[in-house]
């Protein structure tokens, strides 16, 4: 039994990773093995051959160097999936993956997000339809060289897409969660909306006032949450703190009692997940020693919590009266 003990590990997280399914039928289907043949793999009384399990492990998304005790110092393996807006399919199944992974978070016992960001969530720009495109539309302009205006992208808009932005704003509203903002948590987006003002992106002056006008109800939405102590309607557990200082990046941590993913944000709307647990170790470590420096706005002093967002709202009316001006 010794010798089936990663076999064991590996069943184990994969019951994790389906646990409304039966492991033996599931187990069954890929191998195409009899439920017999099944139960003596999941048990450990047969050796699972090479080729199995590289099935299971490419079927469940498990890496199967860990098992193969692949430990290359100070390299770590992460998940990447490279996005093209141009092929809508891919780009889909990409974001229903995120939706996916929020919904796991929200649904297992015990579960949390501890994150710091250099930028407004999408978590929180995922409730406002033109927010969102406006994102995707910087990325598009970037990484693309996208040449219509906004107004046309906005025309471009998939149903479906804005139903799973929806559904992984609403997920991350039911989820406890520790976050960490800077005083310059708005300035990427004010510098991208005044940039591509500035260089004829939009047609007038009628979205690019919208956008502000959303980032507004979204700030004061959230100092909403910061003053109770909760966010959504749900009132669930929410932790604002404030750094002084930029922070470098934005990470993202999932914690689950059974297992804590970090993604790392990359291009405004891609980035790495990983699944290392020492990495997220070190990153929840992080995150914790910076929650310790910073100054607690949920719950905390009036005076503070106010100077804090009304910065960020003079910044983004300041933008205003530059546009209309």
């Amino acid at each position: 039994m010794k010798n089936c003990e990663n076999q064991i590990i590996l069943f184990d997280l994969i019951q994790k990773e389906t646990p409304n399914m039966a492991l033996v039928d599931t187990v069954s289907d890929i191998l195409n093995i009899s439920n017999d043949a099944s139960y003596r793999r999941i048990r450990g009384e047969t050796l699972l051959s090479f080729e199995e399990a590289i099935k299971l492990c490419h079927e469940f998304q498990i890496s199967i160097d860990s098992f193969a005790n692949v430990n290359r110092k100070n390299k770590i393996q992460c998940d990447y999936v490279p996005l093209d807006l141009n092929n809508k399919a891919d780009y889909f199944s990409y974001i229903k993956s995120i939706s996916d992974i929020i919904e796991t978070v929200r649904k297992a016992p015990e579960s949390e997000i501890i994150l710091s960001t250099v930028d407004v969530t999408l978590f929180n720009v995922f409730l406002y339809r033109e927010l969102t495109s406006f994102q995707l539309f910087t990325w598009h302009k970037s990484m693309l060289g996208y040449a219509a205006d906004f107004e046309t992208f906005v025309k471009e808009n998939d149903e479906q897409l804005i139903a799973l932005y929806e559904n992984i704003a609403k997920n991350y509203q039911l989820i406890p969660s520790t976050e960490i903002w800077t005083e310059n948590t708005v300035d990427i987006f004010l510098r991208f909306l005044n940039f591509h003002y500035e260089t004829g992106a939009f047609k007038g002056e009628k979205l690019p006032l919208l956008l502000c006008e959303q980032m507004l109800d979204l700030i004061n939405n959230l100092h909403d949450w910061a003053e109770k102590g909760t966010k959504g309607s749900k009132e669930v557990p929410f932790q604002l703190y404030a750094n002084e200082t930029d922070i470098a990046n934005t990470f993202v941590l999932f914690k689950m009692k059974e297992k804590t993913n970090c993604l790392i944000k990359l291009f405004t709307i891609n980035g790495l997940n990983v699944s290392d647990e020492q990495f997220c170790r070190e990153t929840e470590n992080w995150l914790n020693n910076s929650i310790k420096r910073a100054t607690l706005i949920s719950g905390a002093s009036e005076r503070e919590r106010f100077r804090f967002f009304n910065a960020k709202k003079q910044k983004i009316r300041h933008l205003i009266e530059k546009i209309q001006s």
